[in-house]
């Protein structure tokens, strides 16, 4: 095993890219090809669905602990800020980019494809594939930042809504 890779431990709640929050529920062992492989066991109640994650790829497979209370504060500014540095460019080099900053898992990255979609949506409205994407990625940064935060998925809501960041303090949004 490599030292550097995070261990994660049974009932530990955690991302993963393109499912969101999950709970890993174990670790299991399979044989593939010959060799005996270790796997997570992740559980995603919302998909009522479980995956496998090799434990050796995990981390290159975008399995991550969710955000401290401090990277849920650097979001929330982040989302606050209101710079939007997408450029206009054409759809399938869009989709595929936002593709990607999914696949990546970073919070960051997630905030940005949702902080773009959700101005495109005050302009021109949004077509069913970009509703789709908004949707998921609404839904990933609201549940991460209620479970790193311990409040609400109202709360948490609230916290990453346009019209609640223009106009909430940002003293009163960082203090939850």
């Amino acid at each position: 095993m490599d030292g550097s890779m995070e261990v994660f431990e049974q009932g530990e709640k955690v991302m993963y890219p393109q499912f969101g929050l999950g709970t890993v529920a174990g670790l299991t062992e399979k044989q593939v090809n010959g060799a005996s492989l270790s796997f997570y066991r992740l559980e995603f109640p919302v998909k009522q669905m479980e995956i496998l994650v090799p434990v050796d790829r995990a981390r290159e497979n975008g399995l991550r602990r969710v955000m401290s209370r401090k990277e849920v504060r650097e979001l929330v500014k982040h989302l606050a800020s209101g710079a939007n540095s997408a450029k206009s460019q054409q759809w399938h080099r869009w989709r595929k980019k936002t593709l990607e900053q999914l696949k990546s898992g970073d919070p960051l990255e997630i905030a940005n494809i949702y902080r773009y979609l959700r101005s495109l949506e005050g302009k021109k409205g949004l077509s069913f594939t970009e509703r789709k994407i908004l949707t998921q990625v609404e839904r990933m940064l609201i549940s991460e930042i209620a479970v790193a935060l311990q409040v609400s998925e109202e709360h948490a809501e609230r916290m990453i809504t346009p019209a609640k960041l223009a106009s909430t303090p940002k003293a009163r949004v960082l203090a939850s």
